[in-house]
C-alpha cells in the first residue's frame, strides 16, 4: 500500500484536466501525490496511451507520485451487457496501467440504480439490489484477484453502493479479498444530508483509499450541493481523521474539492485538511 502522511494528495482533474497545469498549481502547496481520472484527452485510460504516457513523464520529471487510477468502471453500468462491455473494453487497459504505475488496484463504482440521477438519488433505495449486481461484482473481483489487483468501490449516490453500509453489505456477500472501499464521506453526506461518521466502524476494515470533500446542509435538495473545504460543511472531518488514525489506516488520502477548479480552491482545501487533521 502507498503510504500517506499528513500532507494529502489530490484528484488531479479537480484542478485541471491538463496534468501539467494541475501539478504546477498543487506542487507549490506541497502536494506530491495525484489520482488520475479525467485528462484533457478524456477519461483515463480510454483517453489513449499518448495522454497516459504524458502523465507518466510529467510525474517522473516533477518527482511526484501517482497513487490511484479511476477509469469510471461501473458508475453508469445498469445491466449485465454494459458490464461485460466494460470488462472487455475498459478494464484490461486500466489494469495494464495500474500494473505499470505500481498501483494496488483501481477505483470503481457500485452499479447504477435504474432512474437515479444526482438530484433524485436519495429517493432510490439501495436495499435489495438485483441478483445481477452481486454476480457482476463477484465476476469483476475474481478477474481483479487473478490480476493481482484490488477494486476500491467508491460509494456514489446514484449507485447501488451508495453508502458505506450498502457497500459493505455487498462486499460481504461477494466475499473477495480483491474488494475494498474508497472511503468518501462527502458522497454519503450528499446522499443522506448528514455526517455519516456513525458508519465508520462498519467501513473501517475495508478502507483502501480516502477522498476528502465537504458540503453544506442540502437546503435546496441533492441537486444543489454546495461544496466547501473540509471543516466548513456538515462533516466532522477532525473526528473522521482521528478514527482513520486509530484504525491504523496508512494509505493514500486525496482531496477531491468539487469546487471551482481554481488555485485558490486547492489552497483552501489543503488548508482545511491541515486544520482538521491537526485538530
Amino acid at each position: 500500500m502507498i503510504a500517506t502522511s499528513t500532507i494529502p494528495g489530490i484528484v488531479s482533474d479537480e484542478i485541471s484536466r491538463d496534468f501539467q497545469t494541475a501539478v504546477d498549481i498543487a506542487l507549490p502547496l506541497g502536494i506530491t501525490r495525484y489520482e488520475i481520472r479525467n485528462l484533457t484527452a478524456g477519461r483515463a485510460p480510454a483517453c489513449g496511451d499518448a495522454a497516459m504516457l504524458a502523465v507518466e513523464r510529467i510525474a517522473r520529471e516533477r518527482d511526484v507520485t501517482i497513487t490511484a487510477l479511476s477509469p469510471g468502471l461501473f458508475k453508469n453500468t445498469g445491466d449485465e451487457a454494459t458490464f461485460r462491455r466494460e470488462m472487455a473494453e475498459v478494464y484490461p487497459r486500466a489494469a495494464e496501467w495500474a500494473h505499470r504505475w505500481n498501483l494496488p488496484g483501481l477505483i470503481v463504482f457500485g452499479f447504477h440504480k435504474p432512474g437515479a440521477t444526482e438530484a433524485t438519488a436519495p429517493e432510490f433505495s439501495s436495499a435489495n439490489p438485483p441478483a445481477w449486481v452481486l454476480d457482476c461484482l463477484s465476476a469483476a473481483a475474481a478477474r481483479a484477484h487473478a490480476d493481482g489487483l484490488i477494486l476500491m468501490i467508491e460509494p456514489e449516490p446514484i449507485c447501488w453502493c451508495d453508502s458505506g453500509r450498502a457497500t459493505v453489505a455487498l462486499l460481504e456477500r461477494a466475499a473477495s479479498p480483491a474488494l475494498k472501499i474508497n472511503y468518501d464521506p462527502g458522497n454519503v453526506a450528499w446522499l443522506e444530508n448528514r455526517d455519516p461518521l456513525d458508519e465508520f466502524p462498519i467501513v473501517a476494515p475495508w478502507i483502501a483509499n480516502v477522498h476528502v470533500k465537504d458540503l453544506r446542509p442540502l437546503t435546496r435538495g441533492a441537486g444543489f450541493p454546495e461544496w466547501v473545504p473540509a471543516g466548513e460543511g456538515m462533516i466532522d472531518y477532525a473526528a473522521h481523521f482521528r478514527a482513520l488514525r486509530e484504525s491504523g489506516y496508512r494509505g493514500p488520502i486525496s482531496l477531491e474539492p468539487h469546487m471551482d477548479f481554481s488555485a485558490e480552491a486547492t489552497r483552501c482545501c489543503k488548508l482545511g485538511f491541515d486544520q482538521q487533521w491537526n485538530t
